[in-house]
C-alpha cells in the first residue's frame, strides 16, 4: 500500500497587528511527500492588502480561496505551477474577517483567519444605489479622489488617492500618494497606469509598488519639489525630452506610451485679451498649446511628437476665447519662470482610432475634437490635421442635437460614432444668471459622416435636478465609457453647489445607465457633506479585477 503524500502548512497569519500560528497536515493517496510553508503577510501600509506564499519543495498546481462572512468568494489560481507560489490578497472590505484556504493539487488546507484594518480617515463617504444583480458590468470601478478645499482652508496634505469599489459601492482597494493623480487605467498585464501631478507618469503594482516612473524634461527642471517641499519622483524617473505630461496616459499595443505635453510660444497678438495692471501688454503673449507625445517606456526616447501650434493658429480663432481661462494663474506652478503665460488649447485626452488611423485629441478651451493622422498612409503623412468636431469645427451639427462644450475624454464606439463627456461651461443657451436656463452636463454620441462632414446626435443621457432643483452641472473633469454589456459609466467628477464656473463646493457621482432606457443600474455619490469640503474624480473605469497578469479569478460562494 503505497505510504500518503503529506502536506505540512504552516501558516503566520498577520493582520491588524496580531499574529497567529497554526500548522495543519494534509493527506494524500500519492507515494510522495511535498512539504509546504505557508507564510499570509499583511501589507504595513495598507490594511486591505495582503500576501499568501506557499514554498513547496516541488512544483504543484496551486490556488487560494478566499471567503467573506456574507458569503461572497472568489478563487485565485496561479496560471504557471511552481514550487514558489505567491497571491496577492486583493479586493478585500475594510473591517472584515475573511476565511483562507490553500488548493494544492487537489487537496485543501485551512489557513485560518486574516482580518483586515481600517480605511485612512481622509477618505470621503461613498453612497451606493445599486439596481437588481446582472445590471451592471461586471468588475470593480477604479478612480481618483482629488480634494477640493473650501476657500482659505489647507488641502490633505497626502492628497494622490486611488480607490476601486466593488458592486456594491463597498471600498476594497486604495492607493495613496503625496502628490495628485489624475487619469488611471489597467494595463495589459494588470498594472496600473496613472498621470502623476500633471508632470509625469507612474505605473505601479496592484500592491502598490512603483514599477516604472517617467517625467518631462521641463517639469524635471522646473518642479523637482512640491509646494510642501517634497520630491516630485524618485531617482529612478526616466526622462523624456518634452515639457510636461497631463492628463491622460495611454499604452499603445506597441507597448508605446501616449500621452499629452504642452509647449510654450510668444505669439503676436492685435490687441490685449486680459487686464494689463500689472504686466503692460507689449504686442505678444506667451502662450501654452498641447503636444502629442509617443515614447518608448524602456528609454523614454520619443517616437513622434505634435504641436496643436503647427496644425491651428490661435489668432483665427479668438473667437473661442474665455477670458478667464486664458488670464488665470492655472499654469502659473508650471511655468514659474515664463509667468504670466495663457491657456489656450488645454487638452485633456487623447485617444488613438486605429481604424480613422487618426488621434483624437479633446481641447476644452476650443470645444472641439481634433483628429490627427497617426501614421503616414495613401492620402498623406502623420501628424495632419484631419477634421475638427465640434461648434467651431468643420462638421455641420443635423437638426435635433447640440454641440458640446468645454468637454472631456472621447471615446471611439465600435462602429466609429463618438461617445463624449459634454461639460456644458457656457452653453449655447444657457445663463447662469437665469435659474429657468442654468448650464447641465451630459453624456452624448455623435455619429459622422465624413464624406458629407455631418455630425448626427444619437444618444444623450442627463441626470434629473437635484433635490434643490438644480441641474447636474460639473464645469470641471468628467468621462463616459461605454461597457461591453450594453450600459454606459458616466463620471460626474466636478459638480458644484450652487451651479456656477468657478466651483465653490465639489462632490462627484458616478453613474451607469443602460444606453437603451437610460435606466440608472449603479449610482455612487461622493460627498462629504452637503456644504462641507469638495471631492472630484477625473475620471473612472471599470475593470476586471485588481489581480496582475498571472491569475485567474473567478467568483465562488460560501459552499465552494
Amino acid at each position: 500500500m503505497p505510504s500518503p503524500r503529506t502536506y505540512t502548512a504552516v501558516a503566520a497569519l498577520v493582520a491588524a497587528g496580531a499574529v497567529a500560528i497554526t500548522t495543519t497536515t494534509v493527506l494524500d493517496r500519492d507515494d510522495a511527500a511535498i512539504v509546504v510553508r505557508v507564510a499570509v503577510d499583511a501589507d504595513p501600509d495598507n490594511p486591505l492588502i495582503g500576501e499568501v506564499t506557499l514554498a513547496l519543495d516541488e512544483p504543484a498546481a496551486a490556488a487560494l480561496l478566499v471567503h467573506a462572512p456574507d458569503g461572497i468568494g472568489w478563487r485565485v489560481t496561479s496560471e504557471r505551477p511552481a514550487d514558489d507560489v505567491s497571491f496577492p490578497l486583493l479586493g478585500l472590505r475594510p473591517d472584515t474577517t475573511y476565511q483562507l484556504i490553500a488548493v494544492i493539487g487537489e487537496e485543501r488546507t485551512d489557513l485560518g483567519e486574516f482580518a483586515t484594518g481600517s480605511l485612512p480617515e481622509h477618505l470621503p463617504p461613498m453612497q451606493a444605489a445599486v439596481s437588481e444583480p446582472g445590471g451592471m458590468e461586471p468588475g470593480l470601478t477604479l478612480f481618483n479622489l482629488m480634494y477640493e478645499p473650501p476657500e482659505g482652508e489647507d488641502g490633505i496634505d497626502d492628497r494622490g488617492f486611488l480607490v476601486a469599489v466593488d458592486e456594491a459601492g463597498e471600498i476594497v482597494w486604495y492607493f495613496q500618494q503625496e502628490q495628485a493623480i489624475e487619469d488611471v487605467r489597467r494595463t495589459e498585464d494588470g498594472s496600473l497606469l496613472f498621470i502623476h501631478d500633471e508632470t509625469g507618469v507612474r505605473d505601479i503594482a496592484p500592491t502598490g509598488e512603483l514599477i516604472g516612473e517617467w517625467s518631462g524634461a521641463t517639469a524635471l527642471d522646473v518642479a523637482t519639489e512640491d509646494e510642501s517641499g517634497r520630491p516630485v519622483t524618485t531617482e529612478d524617473v526616466i526622462r523624456v525630452e518634452t515639457d510636461q505630461m497631463h492628463h491622460e496616459v495611454v499604452e499603445l499595443d506597441s507597448g508605446n506610451l501616449l500621452t499629452l505635453s504642452r509647449e510654450l510660444r510668444e505669439i503676436e497678438f492685435p490687441e490685449p485679451i486680459c487686464d494689463e495692471a500689472e504686466v503692460p501688454f507689449d504686442g505678444t503673449y506667451d502662450v501654452v498649446g498641447d503636444t502629442v507625445v509617443e515614447f518608448e517606456p524602456d528609454t523614454g526616447a520619443i517616437v513622434s511628437e505634435v504641436s496643436m501650434f503647427d496644425l491651428i493658429d490661435p489668432l483665427e480663432i479668438l473667437d473661442r476665447v474665455v477670458v478667464p481661462e486664458w488670464c488665470g494663474p492655472y499654469l502659473e506652478r508650471r511655468y514659474p519662470d515664463q509667468w504670466p503665460v495663457h491657456d489656450w488649447t488645454h487638452a485633456n485626452a487623447v485617444v488613438l482610432d486605429e481604424e480613422r488611423n487618426a488621434l483624437l485629441v479633446s481641447n476644452r478651451h476650443t470645444d472641439t475634437v481634433d483628429a490627427i493622422r497617426y501614421e503616414d498612409d495613401e492620402d498623406g503623412p502623420a501628424g495632419e490635421l484631419l477634421w475638427r468636431l465640434g461648434e467651431a469645427g468643420d462638421f455641420t451639427l443635423q437638426e435635433g442635437g447640440e454641440w458640446f462644450y468645454h468637454q472631456h475624454a472621447p471615446q471611439v464606439l465600435p462602429d466609429g460614432s463618438i461617445l463624449i463627456y459634454d461639460n456644458g461651461n457656457r452653453r449655447v443657451g444657457t445663463d447662469l444668471e437665469d435659474p429657468e436656463r442654468l448650464p447641465y452636463s451630459r453624456a452624448v454620441i455623435y455619429e459622422l459622416d465624413e464624406e458629407a462632414m455631418t455630425a448626427r446626435q444619437v444618444w444623450e443621457h442627463k441626470l434629473p435636478p437635484t433635490e434643490d432643483g438644480e441641474p447636474i452641472y460639473a464645469p470641471f473633469v468628467g468621462d463616459a465609457d461605454a461597457q461591453p454589456g450594453g450600459t454606459v459609466l458616466i463620471t460626474h467628477g466636478g459638480l458644484v453647489h450652487p451651479p456656477s464656473h468657478a466651483p465653490l463646493i465639489s462632490w462627484a457621482r458616478i453613474v451607469e445607465v443602460e444606453r437603451d432606457s437610460g435606466e440608472l443600474v449603479f449610482d455612487l455619490t461622493i460627498r462629504e457633506v452637503p456644504d462641507g469640503p469638495g471631492w472630484a474624480v477625473y475620471r473612472a473605469e471599470r475593470i476586471p479585477t485588481l489581480y496582475p497578469d498571472g491569475y485567474t479569478v473567478e467568483p465562488l460562494d460560501a459552499r465552494a
